[in-house]
């Protein structure tokens, strides 16, 4: 997420555990650590995790989805993750569309890489 990122045509984006070199992220646990950073213990001591991202696997790769609408509701987490991505390398690429979000639910299962990454603008 570097730069003039552009983000009006997708409701969220996609942090892959695959660095810009293509090799993989070898942080253990990265994705459930960012995710967990964006949460919240609740009064019983249990983790609430944030509706604005969640831990995927697509390929067998760790991955993240942060939904766009972050950046509105907390400013501070969103810069936190785009600093997260620039300081690990990570390779990012767009994720579903505003349509298509709305139209499959909250939380699908993504088991397949379903665009080219080499070719979204990120």
């Amino acid at each position: 997420m570097r730069g003039g990122i552009v983000l009006s045509n997708v409701s969220e984006f996609v942090i892959q555990g695959i660095t810009e070199t293509g090799e993989l992220f070898q942080q253990p646990d990265w994705a459930t650590n960012l995710c967990n950073m964006l949460g919240t213990v609740g009064s019983d001591g249990r983790m609430i995790y944030s509706s604005y991202a969640r831990l995927v696997m697509i390929g067998g790769v760790p991955s993240v989805v942060v939904r766009v609408s972050l950046q509105h509701v907390d400013a501070k987490a969103f810069e936190m993750v785009k600093q997260f991505v620039a300081e690990n390398h990570l390779k990012v690429r767009s994720g579903r569309g505003s349509r298509d979000a709305e139209a499959t639910g909250p939380h699908p299962v993504l088991g397949v890489e379903r665009r080219d990454p080499t070719r979204n603008g990120w």
